[in-house]
């Protein structure tokens, strides 16, 4: 071989080991980014899942607390309806009226979701994070009922005002407010004293605000089923997650 030949093949021999360094360094720095976004990632998703599991802990809490509430009212409309159907215009009845009829003067005990998790997976598009599909399926699901919870306060609520619109035509809200001031300050003889009247024509209306209350305690007592049938959700979603993610 030429002396001209062997410094052009050297020269070429050069080009080509730099090249292919190159490249490798390239290609290697590319397999690393991938590992990093990879590792991120994992770490990112399980984040997430800690995070929306204390959610749901949460959740859980509030749940029991709010069915609780919602079991006394639904009691509570119960015995008022009751009365209504029963109202016998002899004053026991009105009584007994004006005792139950404050609770639906009582602000409805909604349950309000812990969302802050499931609204940051949304909105940053991070639901790809979640690589168990099972564990989305389930986040998925629970989150649905939670939906399903939204839309049935707006029952809840709808019929509260109407009882209490009816309520307006039918009670003294000042005696109302006088009983509930003598059973704050435990004035028992107070209050045995106490005459109840309805307003004018007052007694008229009780047969359909029996309904209406009937219909509230029907609303309310669904609403319980789905707060109930939520907390069975959140339980295995708990279950699910710690085991998916090993964090049993």
């Amino acid at each position: 071989m030429s002396k001209n030949k062997w410094k052009l093949f050297s020269r070429l021999k050069k080009y080509i080991l730099e090249f292919l360094m190159l490249f490798l360094a390239v290609f290697l720095g590319f397999i690393a980014d991938n590992y990093r976004e990879v590792v991120l990632e994992k770490s990112k998703e399980r984040k997430y899942i800690t995070s929306l599991i204390k959610d749901v802990e949460a959740d859980k809490r509030d749940l029991n607390q709010v069915i609780k509430n919602n079991i006394f009212r639904k009691s509570y409309l119960d015995s008022l309806s009751s009365y209504c159907f029963a109202f016998d215009r002899e004053g026991i009845a009105t009584e007994k009226l004006y005792a139950f009829y404050p609770i639906v003067l009582q602000r409805p005990d909604f349950f309000i979701p812990n969302d802050l998790t499931m609204i940051q997976l949304k909105n940053a598009g991070d639901m790809r994070l979640i690589n168990n599909q099972r564990a989305v399926k389930e986040i998925l699901q629970y989150d649905l009922q939670k939906a399903l919870i939204r839309n049935q306060q707006e029952y809840y609520e709808n019929y509260h005002n109407k009882a209490i619109s009816s309520g307006l035509k039918i009670f003294n809200h000042k005696k109302v407010r006088e009983a509930l001031d003598l059973k704050r300050s435990n004035d028992v003889e107070s209050l045995r004293k106490m005459s109840y009247t309805l307003l004018e024509n007052g007694d008229r209306m009780i047969p359909q605000f029996g309904n209406e209350i009937a219909m509230y305690q029907g609303v309310v007592d669904y609403y319980n089923m789905l707060l109930t049938a939520s907390k069975h959700q959140a339980d295995s979603l708990i279950i699910n997650l710690k085991r998916a993610y090993e964090m049993e």
